[in-house]
């Protein structure tokens, strides 16, 4: 009887040790997964500072480099911006028929810009396909003013509608991303990308008003480049393939076309992966 008792002890503790051994191994490879699927396992690294590829449809991670780190975004910003004329378009507190003045303040912006007199009136519309289309920083701010009444309150509700949409690494001092006296706008690729999830999910008609693909294999239609000393060279691009469309972001990229490069390598990746 002692002999069968201790057979089962010692079978009790063999099954016991083996159970706790295999929760281990799967607690551990979770651990070293993380918030990575194993289909990051086959990209490789982005010759930029940082960068993120999404699934747009699904919102999923497909690879993330430095994506929580904050970074200058340059004109990237203007991508706030664009949402929330067009929150306020759906909400119909503003409508593409409206027409404003444009500031001093708004005309003498630099960098990119369109060409816009102070004091002239000029079609809300008109001056959004110049901010999306040529990237203008004067009409970006002149479209910030006419929504919040200045560039200092349009900055605090970019910020206010940043935290609405769980952009947690992200601040706003301006409507164009330029370097100013009161710092820059900074945000993380997590952070860049899940705006540009924001835009494509709440108002996908905005891809018909982006410049015309540069390549029609990857079928890439959007979404803004951006470029300051600070900044370095980026972009955040989508792309649609049959049913499946991507998001990426590269940021910090040291040379005009690696940005470009660097894109068409992760979107031609999450495109092939399935």
């Amino acid at each position: 009887m002692r002999k069968q008792t201790w057979i089962v002890l010692m079978l009790t503790l063999f099954v016991g040790l083996t159970l706790i051994r295999d929760t281990e191994l799967v607690e551990a490879d979770w651990q070293l997964k993380g918030p990575i699927t194993l289909q990051e396992k086959t990209y490789e690294k982005v010759d930029a500072q940082a960068a993120i590829l999404i699934d747009s449809g699904t919102g999923e991670i497909l690879y993330a480099q430095n994506a929580d780190t904050p970074y200058p975004v340059a004109s990237m910003s203007k991508m706030m911006t664009e949402y929330m004329l067009l929150e306020a378009i759906k909400e119909e507190r503003v409508d593409w028929d409206d027409k404003l003045v444009v500031s001093e303040n708004a005309a003498a912006t630099g960098g990119s810009q369109v060409h816009l007199v102070a004091g002239d009136t000029y079609p809300i519309k008109d001056l959004y396909e110049a901010m999306v289309i040529s990237s203008a920083n004067n009409a970006a701010v002149a479209i910030g003013e006419y929504l919040a009444g200045s560039t200092s309150a349009f900055a605090e509700q970019m910020n206010l509608k940043a935290a609405e949409l769980n952009l947690r690494s992200s601040s706003f001092v301006n409507a164009t991303g330029l370097d100013s006296g009161n710092g820059q706008n900074e945000m993380t690729a997590r952070d860049v990308g899940m705006l540009a999830y924001h835009l494509l999910n709440d108002f996908p008609d905005l891809v018909n008003l982006t410049v015309e693909p540069s390549n029609t294999n990857l079928k890439l239609d959007g979404l803004k480049t951006g470029y300051t000393n600070a900044a370095g060279y980026c972009f955040t691009a989508t792309a649609k393939r049959g049913d499946k469309r991507l998001i990426s972001v590269v940021m910090g990229a040291e040379e005009d076309a690696t940005r470009f490069t660097e894109t068409k390598k992760l979107m031609e990746r999450g495109f092939d992966n399935g």
